[in-house]
């Protein structure tokens, strides 16, 4: 993931140990394995082939273990160790969500070797603030870096869309110019719209797409709601964040070791159920003072300055 340096007072603390380090080390990991880490025979990297030996896995109880390599992919063990609880929150909730739809399929290559996964459940179960019926939701699709532009993600959405024409619709929640943590394209739309999804709601950067199967039923996404607060001297921060993703607690992590140092009142919100989604209209995300200002995944860095332009504002 290409990123700038992340500002740190050298001899603070040893920058692998600490959540900064975490995404820091991503980061570089990010840039550097796309291009060396196990390329079979120091070949390039290529289209796969339409014949090329893949397994579709769809994972059940026993095979987590492929999601929570995938899920921490490029983290080393002392960083594994400060994500533990979180995937092991996000394993759990997938258990759960099984009984509800959830399905999620792993591409696997020779000697089961891991390439990427797809992760999808019922639009009226979704863990994002959408509603709607008669269509599959696409949660997660991820495909390792040095697998990226092989077609393997084509792959994995050809299987996601034969599924969803069972149901009648596909719609995801994509983001158009805008980036997780200030820098890893997540989600675009532009890769969605090579499928046929249309844009049938919108609130900034956040688009929900949908693909008709059949069911002609559009879905909807729901706005953020601001939360009336009573003034304090102190600038109230909510942080939104589920189970769904590991990331999600590594980011609510980020704020409150930052919030230490601090003036800022500080809450952690858990979006896991639909009541609670539905009520704020955030999955993740950060609430200044009961504004909305962050509206997907985000570092402090990004945090910080929302704050600043929040206070000032006031």
């Amino acid at each position: 993931m290409p990123s700038k340096k992340s500002p740190i007072r050298p001899g603070l603390f040893k920058l692998l140990k600490t959540p900064r380090g975490i995404l820091e080390n991503f980061k570089k990991t990010w840039r550097t394995k796309a291009d060396s880490f196990h390329w079979p025979e120091n070949t390039k990297r290529s289209r796969l082939s339409m014949h090329e030996t893949l397994e579709f896995l769809n994972v059940t109880t026993k095979d987590l273990s492929h999601v929570s390599y995938l899920c921490l992919w490029g983290v080393g063990k002392k960083q594994k160790a400060a994500m533990k609880e979180h995937m092991e929150r996000r394993l759990t909730w997938i258990e759960e969500m099984f009984q509800q739809g959830l399905e999620i399929v792993v591409a696997l290559g020779p000697q089961k070797s891991r390439k990427g996964l797809i992760e999808y459940l019922p639009i009226d179960v979704a863990p994002e603030p959408v509603k709607g019926q008669d269509s599959l939701f696409l949660n997660c699709i991820w495909v390792l870096p040095r697998f990226q532009k092989t077609g393997l993600g084509k792959r994995l959405m050809h299987h996601f869309l034969n599924r969803a024409k069972k149901v009648g619709g596909a719609s995801v929640l994509a983001y158009e110019g805008d980036k997780w943590f200030g820098y890893f394209n997540y989600m675009p739309t532009t890769f969605f719209n090579r499928f046929g999804f249309k844009e049938v709601s919108r609130d900034e950067t956040r688009v929900l797409l949908h693909l008709d199967l059949g069911a002609q039923r559009t879905p909807e996404l729901l706005l953020p709601q601001s939360q009336r607060i009573a003034k304090k001297a102190r600038t109230a921060v909510d942080v939104f964040c589920n189970s769904q993703c590991p990331w999600s607690g590594w980011m609510a992590d980020e704020v409150s070791r930052n919030a230490k140092s601090s003036s800022i009142m500080l809450r952690r919100i858990c979006t896991d159920s639909r009541e609670a989604i539905e009520e704020v209209g955030l999955a993740r995300g950060i609430s200044v003072n009961g504004r909305p200002v962050i509206k997907r995944m985000a570092a402090w860095k990004e945090i910080k300055s929302a704050l600043e332009k929040s206070t000032n504002s006031n």
